[in-house]
């Protein structure tokens, strides 16, 4: 059975390290209806599942941060070159953490919603939509 999968990276600024993982990523399970972070209102998903989520903050974003942990992510044979060279495309300075995203249609459905994801309407947020990628594992 093929294995439709996707990824997709945001860029941005946040303050400092803690209150990137405790308070932007972190999800707010106070509505158990509709639980959410702060990330996903402002990348505009009404929900993902964060054990697909990984995120990264730097003191300052730097290709050669992200190649080092190229190991740590899924699939990243599928993906990471064009990843790269997305990167490079951009000024990265003034930058602090990248966050990746992962979908899948098959064995394992999750974050399905990303197949449609067409990115973010608001560009007054501390995170940038860069990149996007479906492949398939057989």
């Amino acid at each position: 059975m093929t294995t439709k999968k996707i990824i997709c990276v945001w860029i941005g600024t946040y303050n400092s390290e803690k209150e990137f993982y405790q308070e932007y990523l972190k999800f707010d399970y106070e509505n158990e209806d509709e639980p959410t972070s702060q990330f996903g209102k402002d990348v505009e998903l009404e929900y993902y599942d964060e054990d697909y989520i990984e995120s990264w903050w730097f003191k300052k974003l730097e290709i050669n941060n992200i190649i080092q942990n190229q190991d740590v992510l899924p699939d990243s044979q599928y993906f990471f070159e064009e990843l790269i060279s997305e990167l490079k495309k951009r000024d990265l300075n003034a930058l602090n953490f990248i966050t990746f995203l992962f979908g899948e249609i098959g064995t394992y459905e999750t974050n399905e919603m990303l197949f449609e994801y067409s990115g973010m309407r608001s560009t007054e947020k501390p995170v940038e939509f860069i990149f996007k990628k479906e492949y398939e594992l057989l």
